[in-house]
C-alpha cells in the first residue's frame, strides 16, 4: 500500500489490498446481483451502468448488512476499507463523531458509458471512496475519474437560470485549476472530500467486454433511526440518505 498522489480534496492509494483480500472482495462482488440503472446526472448522454444492492457498515466495524456468513463478522477486505477511512480524519472528520456509517455498492461501467460532472452533495455526507476492482485496465480504455481539486465555493459563476448540475459543469469548465485525471488502475483506492466536483470519463469502445468495476461508497454522519429498523430497511434508508450513485 502506498500513497501515490494527493491534493486538497483527494488522495490516491495504490496496491491497497494484499492479493488474498483483493480476491476476497472481487469474489464478494461476483456474488452480487446487478441491475441496470440510468445516470442521475445526464441520463440521455451518460449511458446505463450496473449497480449492486447497497450495504451498510458502522464505523466501529459492526455489520448492519454485509456478505459475511456470521452476524457482525466482516470480510477482511471490508475491515481494511474501514481502517483506511479511520486514518484520514483530516479529510472525513473523526469516526464516531463526524461520521458513523459507510454505505456502499458495487458498480460496473460498460464500454460507452460515463457519468457526467457532479459533486455528490447530500445531507450527512463527509466524503466518498472509489476502489477499482477490475483485473486489468489499459489507459487507452479511458474511464478516468476526473477531479477538480478546488473548493467549489471559490469558483464564481453566474448561476441565473441554471440547474444545480449545470452550475457544477460550468464551474468545472471555468475553473482556473487543472483537472486531475485518475486512471482506474486495479487495486487503486481513491478518497474524495465531500462536495468535490468530479466525473467519470466515458469508457472507450476498445475496452470491449471489459467492465470498469468499483466498490464505491459514502462516509456519512449518524442516522440514529437506522439502528431501530430491520437490516434490509436500514440499507434502503441509508441508500436514500446518501443518494447512492
Amino acid at each position: 500500500m502506498k500513497l501515490v498522489a494527493s491534493g486538497e480534496r483527494f488522495r490516491v492509494i495504490d496496491d491497497f489490498l494484499p492479493s488474498d483480500q483483493l480476491d476476497e472482495v472481487r469474489s464478494l462482488m461476483q456474488q452480487r446481483q446487478f441491475e441496470k440503472v440510468s445516470s442521475i446526472v445526464y441520463p440521455e448522454g451518460d449511458g446505463d451502468a450496473l449497480r449492486s444492492r447497497g450495504a451498510l457498515l458502522r464505523q466501529d466495524a459492526v455489520a448492519l448488512s454485509t456478505d459475511a456468513q456470521e452476524p457482525n463478522k466482516l470480510p477482511s477486505a471490508y475491515q481494511a476499507v474501514l481502517r483506511e477511512l479511520h486514518s484520514h480524519s483530516d479529510m472525513f472528520g473523526m469516526p464516531g463523531e463526524d461520521w458513523s456509517v459507510i454505505g456502499f455498492s458495487f458498480w460496473q461501467y460498460p464500454a460507452g458509458s460515463r457519468l457526467g460532472w457532479h459533486n455528490d452533495v447530500a445531507a450527512g455526507r463527509q466524503g466518498e471512496f472509489v476502489f477499482f476492482l477490475h483485473e486489468e485496465w489499459k489507459a487507452s480504455w479511458s474511464g478516468e475519474l476526473l477531479i477538480l481539486d478546488a473548493d467549489p465555493a471559490d469558483i464564481d459563476v453566474d448561476d441565473a437560470d441554471l440547474t444545480p448540475l449545470e452550475v457544477v459543469e460550468v464551474k468545472a469548465s471555468l475553473a482556473p485549476h487543472c483537472l486531475t485525471a485518475i486512471v482506474p488502475k486495479p487495486n487503486r483506492l481513491v478518497l474524495v472530500k465531500e462536495g468535490t466536483i468530479h466525473c467519470i470519463q466515458r469508457v472507450d469502445h476498445t475496452a470491449g467486454e471489459i467492465l470498469r468495476q468499483t466498490m464505491t461508497g459514502f462516509v456519512a454522519a449518524n442516522a440514529p433511526e437506522l439502528w431501530h429498523k430491520s437490516a434490509s430497511s436500514k440499507v434502503d434508508r441509508l441508500a436514500s440518505l446518501l443518494g447512492s450513485n
